[in-house]
């Protein structure tokens, strides 16, 4: 990580506010060298793999060049895939929450025309998508580039490959002559080469060696769950799994409390770690935790930072972390000091593709985590039932709840199974859900494979173009229901995944 912070970069306050509030800290090195040169004005050309946080890179700088009064398109992006341009769209909604009348707009392929025309109509400072829906807008003249400020070619060699070099070559030439313009690439064959000698004359370079790291002595477990279950997934992974103390990360601040405090109520030892805490306030955190008086803390990476605590034998990863290095640092919370330990992430649909970069990261495949059934799960809390009950079988005070219970038998007439059944029943009034009287509920299955590519090269949620969809197939269907409308002001774009082709 770099040595300097966010707050000396000369970002705009509004911007360096939502970095703060979402929890950053520190630069990455891709960070520190690629957003001077931005808010400079300076072409750039980045060489770096994704996971390194490039979308920081070039949205900070960029957004605080940007005039949110005006509502014409300022800055385009172009994504290779419907993921990646939603997932960047989201990313600059987050970043943007503290300006007013913002608003980004994804516009790809598969979906239907006249959603985006009222998008781009409406007005929209930043323009999110794929290089062949986005040509096909300005040849209709819908996507006007007049008071374009700058333009972004994420995954530039991802674009060259599915065959998209064409369109990107004739979108650059469509911008202003005075437009800054920023490639970031992983890799940098001829093509990608000569597009940058031609649009980005006089570019400063920035490269980033990306190391692949080994977490070594640590399990890793992929869990796909819908983003709406997320929390009864995490419930029944920390009813079934061994721990001993466990670190569970999000990513926001706010997320932390709301978090614990709905795992409080279920009954664990548990507290927020976050950079609302003062100094003595986290030391007490990670204190209880070592002592053994708190049992799982729910932190957010800056937050857990350094933190060492040899008996966490677990790590949750509730929130998927916006990096590789954020992953890595994550689950080198557990198996400390020559310990085992087990990490597990709970990733959505639509962040299943992200799972490739995180596994090339790690040098390290991630296993797919079973939930047991409803059955297993209900013999197993009976289980458990049974072995608590029979440890008080030796208890000093048995004998006598014994005869107060044979007193009250004696004088209503009940025989002893119904005196226990009826302080079985007072339990489960009192605390619901410690008796195993009823079966769980069984949690949606949500397949574990990331999106394949297809036999042509090129991925689901692509663009109509080489190695992508064809005009016609599948509509993609947002948050908005499929409209294609503008995301405002805390709103974020989403995408259903067009079907797998065989």
């Amino acid at each position: 990580m770099s040595d300097i912070s966010f707050a000396e970069l000369g970002l705009d306050p509004a911007v360096l506010e939502a970095v703060t509030e979402v929890g950053y800290e520190k630069p990455s090195p891709i960070q520190a060298q690629a957003i001077p040169a931005l808010l400079a004005g300076n072409h750039l050309l980045g060489v770096a793999q994704t996971g390194t946080g490039k979308t920081a890179a070039f949205a900070l700088p960029l957004l605080s060049r940007i005039d949110a009064s005006s509502r014409e398109p300022q800055l385009l992006v172009l994504a290779p895939t419907r993921e990646l341009a939603i997932q960047v769209a989201e990313a600059f909604t987050t970043y943007a929450s503290k300006f007013r009348h913002f608003h980004v707009l994804p516009i790809y392929g598969g979906q239907d025309f006249q959603p985006q025309i009222r998008g781009l109509k409406r007005g929209a400072q930043v323009i999110v998508g794929t290089p062949g829906r986005m040509l096909d807008h300005l040849r209709k003249g819908t996507l006007k580039l007049n008071n374009l400020k700058a333009l972004v070619l994420d995954e530039a060699d991802e674009m060259l490959r599915m065959g998209f070099i064409d369109d990107v070559e004739a979108i650059l030439a469509k911008t202003p002559d005075d437009c800054q313009r920023a490639l970031f690439s992983a890799t940098m064959p001829p093509q990608i080469k000569k597009v940058a000698q031609t649009y980005l004359q006089n570019a400063t370079e920035v490269k980033i060696e990306s190391a692949t790291r080994t977490v070594e002595r640590i399990a890793q477990f992929v869990l796909p769950v819908y983003a709406e279950r997320k929390l009864d997934a995490l419930t029944r992974i920390l009813e079934i799994e061994p721990f001993d103390a466990s670190i569970i990360f999000v990513r926001t601040k706010a997320e932390t409390t709301l978090l614990a405090e709905k795992l409080s109520a279920r009954g664990h030892a548990v507290a927020p770690l976050n950079g609302d805490l003062n100094q003595r306030q986290r030391e007490q955190t990670v204190e209880d935790l070592k002592r053994g008086k708190k049992d799982i803390i729910i932190a957010t990476d800056v937050a857990a930072r350094g933190l060492d605590v040899p008996r966490i034998t677990h790590v949750i990863n509730y929130d998927v972390p916006y990096d590789t290095e954020a992953y890595i640092h994550r689950v080198g919370r557990t198996g400390r000091a020559g310990r085992t330990g087990k990490a597990i992430l709970l990733v959505t649909p639509r962040e299943r593709s992200w799972l490739r970069t995180l596994e090339r990261a790690t040098n390290s495949p991630m296993q797919g985590y079973e939930l047991p059934s409803p059955k297993e799960l209900l013999e197993m809390r009976e289980q458990q039932f049974e072995t608590q009950l029979l440890a008080f079988s030796d208890d000093k005070k048995l004998a006598k709840a014994i005869a107060l219970l044979d007193d009250i038998a004696e004088r209503n007439d009940m025989d002893m199974a119904m005196v226990a059944g009826a302080l079985a029943c007072w339990m489960e009034a009192a605390q619901p859900g410690s008796l195993p009287l009823e079966q769980p509920e069984a949690l949606p299955v949500v397949s574990n494979k990331p999106p394949r590519r297809d036999s042509k090269g090129g991925r689901p949620g692509g663009d109509r173009r080489k190695g992508g969809f064809k005009k016609g197939g599948p509509k993609g269907q947002g948050r908005d229901g499929g409209r294609g409308k503008s995301v405002g002001k805390g709103g974020k774009p989403a995408g259903k995944r067009p079907p797998r082709k065989a």
